[in-house]
């Protein structure tokens, strides 16, 4: 199936212009899309980033319509990135799923890589309108980021703003992230979570460990469906690994229809 993307901006609250793509299958009616998808990407990443960028456009070839964009600071989206906080990621994610409502259709799933995983979850229970949550390769808590800061971690502790690297790229940040990140309570928001989730867990992966995926599937109150990706990384560079999980991505979601 053909898929076109269009090209979207919203503004979260407060005021920064976010960057959007929305994948959609070129040949269906917008009434005759099956569900649409919010996919939130990784840490420090962007909407274009391989492994959001591959699973929305798979997504889109099988029928869904999905809306992908760029965090506060990241990517071709306004704000300062270095005075982002979990807390900041969760209101642009709130404020992709309003934009989608009003202008499209309320989403019925929400999904994301690695800490845009983590994102959904915790706020899925919002919406009533929200069937089920996807996450790929994602930490039970956002404070699993702050192995990304190094020594960086020291300065912020002691209430310095410090900067970190992740794969060869500098980023600001300020110590309101690591007091954010190490309040949220994952246990207690997954506990109240009663919808569906579907946990995909990259064997052997670098970043993100597989006690992660366990841990979702202990805390969530909603039923969890657990898959296991081998031969692959923390980004499913391969397009083999990518094209199983969205293909169990759609068998999943068949069932909870």
């Amino acid at each position: 199936m053909k898929t076109k993307t269009i090209k979207c901006k919203f503004k979260n609250s407060r005021g920064n212009k976010l960057d959007a793509r929305l994948d959609i299958p070129a040949d269906i009616a917008f009434e005759q899309i099956s569900n649409f998808i919010v996919f939130c990407h990784c840490f420090t990443c962007s909407k274009e980033t391989i492994t959001t960028f591959r699973l929305s456009r798979l997504l889109a070839e099988n029928g869904f319509a999905v809306l992908r964009f760029d965090f506060t600071g990241l990517g071709n989206s306004e704000g300062n990135f270095s005075t982002t906080t979990f807390s900041t990621t969760q209101d642009d994610l709130d404020s992709a799923i309003r934009f989608l409502s009003k202008n499209y259709r309320p989403p019925s799933f929400l999904m994301g890589h690695s800490l845009g995983g983590t994102t959904a979850i915790s706020i899925a229970q919002h919406y009533a309108f929200v069937k089920g949550v996807v996450t790929v390769a994602s930490p039970s808590e956002p404070e699993q980021v702050l192995h990304h800061f190094g020594h960086a971690l020291t300065l912020l502790e002691q209430g310095l703003a410090a900067s970190f690297e992740v794969a060869g790229q500098h980023f600001d940040i300020v110590p309101e992230f690591v007091e954010d990140v190490r309040n949220v309570d994952m246990q207690l928001r997954l506990s109240e979570l009663n919808k569906p989730v579907l946990v995909i867990n990259v064997e052997n992966d670098a970043l993100v460990k597989e006690s992660n995926s366990l841990q979702i599937q202990d805390w969530v109150n909603g039923e969890v469906a657990l898959i296991n990706v081998t031969g692959s990384n923390h980004l499913l560079s391969n397009r083999e690994a990518t094209e199983f999980v969205a293909g169990k991505i759609i068998q999943w979601v068949s069932v909870i229809e």
